[in-house]
């Protein structure tokens, strides 16, 4: 039996939604209270890719929204399991921010959420789509790699403190962590990389024997998985990234966790030079998030060019080699330059080979 069958089973009583049903939705909304009296649902579809939660946009007579569930899998790869409580971590996430102006405009609204169905109910944006297509030749203009930066510095800078423990998020950071460091260098992966590139597989046995970058990850992986004083994001790349017709909105926090900063701002580096953008992307993302509109003491506290690097490296890799696969061309080479490149920036710290600029200090 699947895991999904067999997990369903072994919770009969447990509110499951069913992409493309209208009385799915509709008999679990009613039974957390979202529904008005008499509202009844129209239609159903699903809302996006939906990587780690069953995302659906769901229309009735007072408009549309956006439901997300959190189930014990991850909604993709139905054969690995994941932590229910994810759901939580994300609500946690959207009413902390709420109290941030400037980074809860750049998010959907939180309209309702019921930690018991795992479920969350968020504004819609209709005709949004995510910035994927990025991988596809798309570049993303100029002030919404400012908006980026600036997204990530204040979120961060606004949220420092002490570890929280209603921010570890441990278990999915655990299963993130294993996605990240540990099973895109294991030998017997299984995964068909000449699928994407002739020879990617060859330069991926060559870097899992590479005895000095897997140190180096494994020291990572570690740091990772410490907490630390800034509320991340923790998943900010172009399917995070909503292109609406108000502008780009950040969405998906369910991966949010205290820890590096550095951590936020390597992803989005490395899908920079994944969508093949210039460096140019990269800097503007840079510049804006080490310079505030007014100095403040909080926003002069050096994060580290160094750290940033090797995170973005990591990305990069698991993202080529791992099972995370992005929706990349097939492609001839650029793959294993790529590869070449993470390897470099997280055994020397460089930015260079991620962002094609010297590494400065902020």
């Amino acid at each position: 039996m699947d895991l999904r069958r067999q997990l369903m089973e072994s919770f009969p009583d447990f509110p499951f939604l069913e992409p493309n049903s209208p009385d799915s939705a509709e008999a679990c909304l009613r039974k957390v209270g979202w529904l008005k009296p008499g509202e009844r649902v129209l239609g159903v579809e699903r809302a996006g890719e939906g990587n780690m939660n069953l995302t659906l946009r769901v229309r009735t007579e007072q408009g549309t929204f956006i439901v997300k569930q959190a189930r014990p899998w991850v909604e993709k790869y139905d054969h690995i399991p994941a932590p229910w409580e994810r759901s939580t971590y994300e609500r946690r996430f959207y009413e902390t921010v709420a109290r941030v102006p400037s980074v809860a405009a750049r998010m959907p609204k939180l309209l309702f959420a019921d930690d018991k169905a795992h479920l969350l109910v968020i504004e819609d944006f209709p005709g949004a789509t995510d910035c994927s297509d990025v991988y596809a030749g798309r570049s993303l203009a100029k002030d919404h790699l400012a908006m980026l930066g600036r997204f990530l510095r204040v979120l961060h800078n606004s949220t420092e403190s002490d570890p929280n423990p209603d921010f570890s998020n441990r278990d999915l950071r655990l299963l993130n962590h294993m996605h990240l460091f540990v099973v895109p260098l294991a030998e017997d992966n299984g995964l068909d990389l000449d699928r994407f590139e002739p020879g990617l597989s060859q330069a991926a046995a060559e870097l899992q024997a590479d005895t000095a970058y897997r140190a180096e990850v494994l020291e990572l992986g570690k740091r990772y998985l410490s907490d630390g004083r800034f509320l991340l994001h923790g998943d900010f790349y172009p399917g995070s990234w909503l292109s609406t017709s108000q502008g780009l909105r950040i969405i998906d926090p369910e991966f949010c966790f205290q820890g590096d900063r550095e951590y936020d701002l390597g992803v989005p580096l490395a899908h920079l030079a994944l969508s093949r953008h210039p460096p140019e992307a990269a800097r503007m993302l840079l510049d804006s998030y080490a310079t505030p509109p007014t100095p403040s003491p909080v926003a002069r506290r050096n994060w580290d060019p160094e750290l940033v690097a090797r995170y973005a490296g990591v990305e990069m890799m698991r993202r080529l080699i791992g099972v995370a696969q992005l929706p990349i061309p097939p492609s001839d080479g650029f793959r294993k330059d790529l590869l070449a490149r993470s390897r470099e920036a997280v055994l020397s710290g460089s930015l260079e080979p991620i962002v094609r600029l010297e590494a400065r200090t902020p």
